[in-house]
């Protein structure tokens, strides 16, 4: 389900919208978690964490490596960062790619 989360992009809500209609669907004492935080909650004993990389929006680059320190893309000139306004400005990382390493997973 994790899975499907990230290559769909759906938010914590969504996830939980479509755990309640499989719990429903399950047999009874199924022991699927209802709440993200909660399934997430128990993945985390077994190490499979990810690491987040921003990237271009453009998909040209991934400020990862050599190109780490880069504030504007190499290739289309997009700016790495965003302006969040809100109680505070800050800068936001416009796209972000999440690197699940195979190593662990074996």
């Amino acid at each position: 389900m994790f899975t499907i989360k990230s290559d769909y992009e759906l938010n914590k809500t969504d996830y939980d919208r479509i755990i309640e209609c499989e719990k429903n669907m399950s047999p009874k004492g199924n022991k699927l978690k209802e709440k993200f935080y909660a399934a997430k909650s128990m993945m985390k004993p077994f190490g499979l964490g990810y690491q987040k990389i921003d990237t271009c929006p453009n998909f040209c680059i991934l400020y990862y490596g050599e190109y780490a320190n880069f504030m504007k893309c190499k290739t289309c000139q997009h700016a790495l960062y965003k302006l969040n306004i809100g109680k505070e400005m800050t800068l936001v990382g416009d796209k972000k790619l999440r690197y699940f390493s195979i190593t662990l997973r074996l």
